[in-house]
């Protein structure tokens, strides 16, 4: 972070606290409250310079970041240590009063950590709508209270005023509302125009999509009108066949009268040629018996019979020849019959298959209509998509122009924002020198005179003239003159005094630093000793069970601790369960039952941490017999790791003994010791 707008020694300080340089910085007053716009001015002008303290946990932590800024000659800045400062509320009642809009401690919003400070800050601040509300408040409450209106006019207690204009833009909470406001405002634009940009990619996939089922329409189109102009040549093809075969019908209709009419010529002519047929062989007959009457005339009869005869034959051969014919016309007719009825079968079929083509071209036409009414209707939907993408490009375009707007006008801002933070910065450093010269000229009065402010404030004097102020100075001047010489001890005493006192607070701040470290070093051995504490404790809470189990042949055990929350001071708690029995602590217990719990956390402890030698003083003196011999024997087991000399009189202690030594007193007053060893017996006496 830059912090622009806040002063040098307060970005030396927050930059120190983000490199962990310091510790214990929270951040400057105004980076650590919110508050609306419309009351942004009326609480800057209230904070003023304390907008830019620096709050911190202690005030350790302000005189590190004080020494921190006199070693880099950082300037001078203002601490705010949350465990001195102490918050103020305003007692006066005056919430019903006429322009009255609040305290302006509870016109911010902050964390609940920071109540103090801005209780100490604004607690006795009161924000009302104009100066005239503002007059008439302090009217009547004396000027008990700062009160400050919502453009920036402030009435101090005492009644002094302070206004005039105020820039809405140049502080650093309306820096940093406005600043919010222009970076919500660009995230709404680009929120809109990536809603515009996907509105126009839906529109463009829809587009898209439109002009693909335009194209199969299309295709579908082309396709139908070449299905049409296939079924039209058909059709033109079969109209062309079907007058051909109207043609060829009426043909051999006319061919089939003409065959008619040629069958009843040969019919007439042969039932003529019948009828002289019939009639010459009556003649014949005729003539036969004629013949056979006459017998004269013989030879004319003959080659007239003859010649009848020839006439009968060349008849018959005729009639042969007719009846050849009528067959071959009969032949004829049937055949012509059978074309008749192949070509009506044929003009059936044709009919038909017209018929069929008709409704073919029919169901095309309507198919060709529909797929046109179709190709209307996406043609209709494309210029209504194109139409709708026309309007999201123009939308998108006066988006982008009003995003280049904002931005234009968020780097005018920013321009402005700088500027006004330079003018800012050149002000506070205005401001700092002149505290600067205040505090010099302060102490000055002090040394001179030995006048605090306040006290040259109760005993100043309206000027005249500066020339007759300038006069009486010199009088002044003259008469301190005339007092005579100082005494000149009394500023060797100071020196000394101050070279003692300045020795003084050295080792005193010795003292402090060696205490605070000496008080970080004990915290940290605390931690240590506590984390150590801990997993120790849960190893012997773990050994205790294990040996707990192997002593009592069952049940259960576990050490707990009171207080886990200072688990260096709490007491610890034993709570065990014997085979058969409920949990109980151990204070409930039987004194053999103790006697063995005890046992059983000591063999913990040493399981935990085994020592090479161990004494034991008659420990299992309260245990019964059968107790006696666990005890005896899981010290045998544990005996590889540690070394005990147990000082005992029971019985099943000393068979798991190694080696026993007994004193006895045979005379009075004399001791000895007698030493066995039991496995050197065992040897000897061959016992396993």
């Amino acid at each position: 972070k830059e912090y622009e707008g806040f002063n040098k020694a307060v970005k030396i300080v927050m930059q120190a606290a983000e490199k962990n340089t310091l510790r214990g910085v929270h951040g400057p007053v105004a980076g650590l409250m919110t508050t609306k716009q419309e009351y942004a001015v009326a609480l800057e002008t209230a904070l003023g310079g304390a907008l830019q303290n620096i709050v911190v946990d202690r005030e350790e932590d302000a005189k590190a970041a004080i020494q921190f800024l006199k070693q880099r000659d950082g300037g001078r800045a203002t601490f705010l240590p949350l465990t001195a400062i102490r918050g103020d509320e305003l007692r006066e009642n005056v919430d019903g009063e006429y322009g009255f809009v609040g305290v302006a401690s509870r016109l911010v919003r902050y964390d609940s950590r920071y109540d103090n400070i801005f209780r100490n800050l604004l607690g006795r601040t009161v924000v009302v709508e104009d100066l005239d509300s503002g007059i008439a408040l302090a009217r009547k409450f004396r000027s008990a209270f700062r009160i400050v209106t919502l453009d920036g006019q402030l009435i101090n207690r005492g009644g002094s005023m302070t206004g005039g204009s105020v820039s809405r833009s140049s502080g650093v909470l309306s820096r940093a509302n406005e600043l919010e406001r222009l970076t919500k405002a660009q995230g709404t634009l680009h929120d809109r125009l990536n809603e515009a940009a996907q509105q126009a990619e839906t529109a463009q996939r829809e587009l898209q999509k439109a002009e693909y089922e335009l194209q199969v329409a299309k295709e579908q189109q082309r396709k139908a009108e070449d299905d049409v102009l296939t079924l039209q040549g058909k059709q033109d093809h079969y109209d062309i066949l079907l007058e051909s075969l109207r043609l060829s019908c009426e043909a051999m209709e006319r061919e089939l009268a003409d065959i008619d009419s040629r069958e009843k010529d040969s019919r007439t002519r042969a039932a003529e040629q019948q009828a002289a047929i019939d009639a010459a062989e009556e003649r014949a007959a005729q003539l036969r018996r004629s013949m056979q009457d006459k017998l004269t005339g013989q030879t004319d009869l003959t080659e007239q019979t003859n010649r009848l005869a020839q006439a009968v034959s060349d008849k018959k051969a005729a009639q042969a020849a007719l009846s050849a014919e009528k067959d071959g016309a009969l032949r004829s007719v049937e055949d012509l019959k059978g074309l008749q009825a192949d070509m009506v079968s044929d003009r059936a079929e044709r009919d038909e298959l017209a018929q069929r083509y008709r409704q073919a071209n029919e169901k095309a036409a309507a198919e060709m209509a529909q797929h046109q009414a179709s190709l209307t209707e996406h043609n209709r939907r494309t210029d209504t998509l194109r139409q709708k993408l026309e309007q999201l490009a123009q939308a998108k375009l006066e988006l982008e122009q009003q995003r280049d707007r904002h931005s234009r006008d968020s780097r005018q801002c920013n321009d402005a924002l700088l500027n006004a933070m330079q003018a800012h910065a050149k002000l506070q450093q205005k401001l700092d020198s002149s505290g600067m010269e205040e505090s010099q000229i302060l102490e000055k009065l002090w040394e001179r005179y030995e006048l605090s402010h306040s006290d040259a404030m109760e005993q100043r004097i309206e000027l005249e003239s500066v020339p007759k102020a300038t006069r009486r100075i010199a009088e002044l001047n003259r008469e301190i003159k005339s007092l005579g010489t100082p005494n000149i001890g009394a500023i060797e005493e100071f020196d000394r005094v101050n070279t003692r006192y300045t020795y003084l607070s050295e080792q005193r701040s010795d003292v402090e630093q060696a205490k605070e470290e000496l008080l970080g070093i004990i915290d940290q051995i605390t931690q240590q000793m506590t984390e150590i504490f801990a997993q120790q404790f849960q190893l012997l809470n773990e050994s205790f069970q294990e040996t707990f189990l192997e002593l009592f042949g069952g049940g259960k055990a576990r050490l707990e601790l009171e207080d886990e929350s200072d688990i260096l001071n709490c007491g610890i708690e034993i709570k065990v369960q014997p085979p058969g029995k409920q949990l109980k602590t151990i204070t409930l217990l039987s004194g053999g039952e103790k006697a063995f719990v005890a046992i059983a956390l000591y063999f913990a402890i040493l399981k935990v941490h085994p020592t090479p030698f161990c004494v034991m003083d008659e420990i299992e003196a309260a245990l019964d017999e059968a107790n006696v011999v666990r005890y005896a024997r899981y010290m045998r087991r544990i005996a590889g790791k540690t070394q005990f000399i147990v000082i005992t009189h029971r019985r099943g202690t000393m068979e798991e003994a190694d080696v026993l030594y007994g004193v006895t007193m045979q005379e009075k007053g004399v001791s000895r010791i007698l030493t066995i060893n039991l496995n050197d017996m065992a040897k000897e006496l061959h016992i396993k």
